[in-house]
């Protein structure tokens, strides 16, 4: 391949200086052969000199795509590096708010605790049933408890309430919201073709079954797993590393593995759909396709 050579094009220019002397200098008649020659000379210095024009053009694109091609694959990292940085801002933030209940539901215990020390004396039981009654209260008795701001909490209460302090640690899984009929006519044609509202929410189920059931194994210690799920969960674990820590998703494996639908043609055709819809997001890395819920 030619390159551009910036020495030559000053040699060219300089010979053609030197071609134009010659020509304003030969002004007798004896000179027009050697005019003449000189014409020529100066077309072969001029297709030369556009020769190396055109080789410069060609190198000077070149390096305009290379440089845009450089800029595009750094801003789609730097893309990505915002997208992770996100999503991990989001998962401190849930565990941020997890630390907290978790100390409130002690300091609450503690509270009771200290109360129901201090405050024995409070303590009430109901009346004491008769000896000629015939049927015994005490397997039915209930405690009360009066608290030190002057609240009375039965015992079945007070279960209850740090049930649902326990109930609150489990962190929300992002389940798709189904579509509604004129989320689907918003869709263009070529893309739904016959496809309604109906096979949509299909496949949303079958994604959020496998959203489920996969946070559900993977919140499990893995030594209380079964053979099968310890080896999926490694797997699920490596692919974590891929799409970025504290970011759900799922792979076509899961949803057929979980999922009431295979993912066949008429799934991957709804795919584009949920993205349209900002249902999904596709993430891929490593040679696989990760669906990500918004």
């Amino acid at each position: 391949m030619s390159t551009f050579n910036l020495e030559k094009m000053v040699g060219t220019i300089d010979k053609l200086s030197t071609s134009l002397d010659v020509m304003l200098c030969c002004k007798d008649s004896e000179g027009g052969q050697e005019i003449l020659e000189t014409c020529e000379q100066l077309d072969n210095l001029i297709m030369s000199f556009d020769d190396q024009i055109s080789i410069l053009k060609d190198a000077l694109i070149k390096e305009k795509n290379a440089r845009q091609s450089s800029f595009q694959r750094q801003l789609d990292e730097l893309k990505t590096i915002e997208e992770r940085c996100n999503h991990m801002i989001v998962y401190i933030q849930l565990n941020t708010e997890l630390e907290t209940q978790q100390y409130n539901q002690n300091h609450e215990i503690k509270e009771y605790k200290g109360n129901n020390s201090n405050n024995m004396a409070n303590i009430s039981m109901s009346p004491v049933p008769k000896w000629n009654d015939a049927n015994s209260l005490s397997e039915n008795t209930i405690h009360h408890t009066t608290m030190s701001n002057g609240t009375i909490m039965s015992n079945s209460m007070m279960g209850q309430s740090l049930k649902s302090l326990a109930a609150k640690q489990a962190l929300d899984i992002p389940l798709l919201k189904s579509v509604s009929n004129d989320e689907m006519d918003s869709v263009p044609k070529y893309m739904k073709g016959r496809l309604t509202s109906l096979n949509v929410n299909v496949v949303i189920d079958s994604i959020n079954i496998a959203l489920e059931n996969k946070y559900e194994i993977l919140r499990k210690p893995r030594n209380l797993l079964k053979k099968k799920d310890q080896d999926i969960f490694n797997t699920w674990k490596i692919q974590q590393n891929d799409v970025g820590q504290g970011q759900y998703f799922v792979t076509a494996d899961d949803i057929s593995r979980f999922g009431e639908t295979k993912v066949d043609k008429t799934t991957l055709n709804i795919i584009p759909i949920l993205r349209h819809l900002k249902r999904l997001k596709e993430s891929r890395t490593g040679g696989f396709v990760y669906y990500l819920p918004y």
